[in-house]
């Protein structure tokens, strides 16, 4: 695996920033993305993805009991699409989660994003839920988990 996970430093305003950033451009169409104070108040840990010291995206999760964490806000920059740096980080962020001791791992996935629910499922997580209208009218979602070993 190329990409490593260098942690975003979410109490500065400039990372704060940075991350927002990146959250408006790849994910507009949200109708709640997160506000730069929102960020800065914590509760998800921010990765940058690098790859041969090139930040290629971004992923994050956020703990949702000792043992479940969700992940959050994947993202692969428009250059670094279709080059399996979406893989890479999904696989990363995995084991950044096992790492800490996570024992299963969650994401929710818009409905029209096929490229990173077939990223999902090739890796072995199973669709738990399909949610429609879930943040707003036309935002479905699905729910996938997986079980880490």
């Amino acid at each position: 695996m190329n990409v490593k996970l260098k942690p975003y430093d979410t109490s500065s305003q400039a990372e704060a920033e940075e991350i927002f950033a990146v959250v408006q451009e790849y994910y507009e169409r949200s109708p709640f993305p997160p506000t730069v104070e929102k960020i800065m108040q914590g509760g998800v840990k921010y990765f940058r993805a690098m790859r041969d010291e090139k930040q290629v995206g971004i992923s994050g999760y956020v703990m949702k009991t000792p043992n479940l964490a969700e992940t959050v806000k994947t993202t692969v920059f428009k250059e670094f699409q279709g080059t399996g740096v979406g893989k890479e980080i999904s696989l990363a962020i995995e084991e950044e989660c096992k790492r800490i001791g996570i024992k299963k791992v969650m994401t929710t996935i818009y409905h029209f994003n096929h490229a990173m629910i077939g990223i999902k499922l090739k890796q072995g997580y199973t669709i738990e839920g399909y949610h429609p209208d879930h943040e707003a009218p036309g935002f479905h979602e699905y729910s996938l988990g997986k079980v880490l070993k």
